[in-house]
């Protein structure tokens, strides 16, 4: 890391250690900060969620600037382009994704909105090394150097990922046809047999359906697919939004903005109204003519999910895994090794001419 971060001074989101005076860091799995000098905690008098207040989306496409922004301080890799708010109390700060040293004077402000609830990371640094090593020992085709190359690896951090939800109510209206299926019995014969045929009449109606808590990560460093291959999110136990929780991790910045996320939200809640307008025509099957949807109360947050995020290079290729920090769930890509494939396909080619032997000798 250059050395511009070690002399950076402490933030007004940068908490001391009242033993040492050291740099405090959120603990997983705790409601502690804790010292890494002295080893005291310091508790957090975490806000439990009992109702999660939601935002108004059109005020805020109107009144933006006016609302629930904050200056912030962002980072961006030179590299990769990915961007970042950090924890002044780090002493190395790298690129999340491509592991490239970030440089303080890259550093500017910008208004964001800022996350109204958060979940905590669970899962310790210690705990990531078994899942990991777990999820590479089910990589069967990937080198055997690969497992010792990634866990080696000390290009590992902890990052709070955003991601909007959405909340909204539909009205649909829509036409289209209802496709009952029936049999009849065509030609004479030896060509005589039955056929089914369906029997088209017009359908119409109206659809109402509440969307609740529609998510969309707001990430440039991790995919939409990468987020559900690690899903399974348990935010039911989000607490309110607190920087200590944020304490000696990284933050990504949210590059898809709250318009474009709620674009993207209601491409995932047209496709359910799509199902419901089938289900409610019913029959064996449908065609949609024409759906008209009006979208009212839509609410809106912006969330933090802890991700552990490791970038290892193989062969001069960068790799990454990805950790959901709550839960231990993996994903990432990997080699794949070429002499593993080529054995395998080599024993499939035999087991295939043994049993076309064994068949025609039998």
């Amino acid at each position: 890391m250059a050395e511009d971060f070690e002399n950076m001074p402490m933030g007004s989101d940068t908490y001391q250690c009242q033993n040492c005076g050291a740099a405090l860091k959120y603990k997983p799995g705790t409601t502690s900060l804790h010292c890494d000098y002295c080893g005291a905690d310091t508790p957090i008098d975490a806000k439990v969620v009992d109702e999660v207040q939601e935002l108004d989306f059109e005020q805020y496409v109107q009144q933006q600037e006016e609302l629930n922004t904050k200056a912030t301080k962002v980072i961006s890799c030179r590299k990769c382009g990915a961007e970042s708010t950090f924890d002044e109390s780090l002493k190395s700060v790298e690129c999340p994704y491509c592991a490239t040293p970030l440089i303080e004077s890259d550093a500017y402000e910008e208004r964001l909105i800022q996350p109204s609830y958060l979940l905590p990371f669970k899962v310790s640094d210690n705990e990531i090394y078994t899942h990991m090593s777990t999820w590479l020992s089910k990589r069967w085709f990937a080198p055997n150097k690969l497992k010792s190359k990634a866990l080696q690896s000390n290009k590992r951090q902890g990052v709070y990922i955003p991601c909007w939800t959405y909340d909204a109510r539909t009205e649909t209206d829509y036409a289209g046809q209802r496709g009952d299926n029936y049999t009849i019995t065509v030609g004479t014969g030896k060509n005589r047999h039955t056929e089914t045929r369906t029997r088209w009449s017009y359908a119409d109606g109206h659809i109402s359906l509440f969307f609740d808590d529609v998510m969309v990560p707001a990430s440039k460093i991790i995919t939409t697919r990468v987020m559900t291959e690690i899903s399974n999110w348990d935010t039911m136990s989000m607490v309110e939004a607190d920087n200590r929780f944020l304490s000696g991790f990284i933050t990504e910045k949210y590059v898809i903005n709250m318009q474009t996320g709620f674009a993207s939200a209601k491409s995932k809640m047209e496709s359910d109204i799509q199902y419901a307008i089938r289900q409610d025509i019913g029959g064996d099957k449908q065609r949609i003519d024409s759906a008209k949807t009006a979208f009212s109360d839509i609410k809106f947050k912006l969330i933090l999910l802890p991700v552990y995020m490791s970038a290892y290079t193989y062969n001069n290729k960068l790799y990454h895994f990805f950790v959901n920090g709550r839960t231990g769930r993996v994903t990432g890509d990997r080699p794949y090794s070429v002499i593993k494939i080529t054995l395998s396909v080599i024993a499939g080619l035999i087991a295939l001419a043994l049993f076309i032997w064994f068949i025609n000798n039998n």
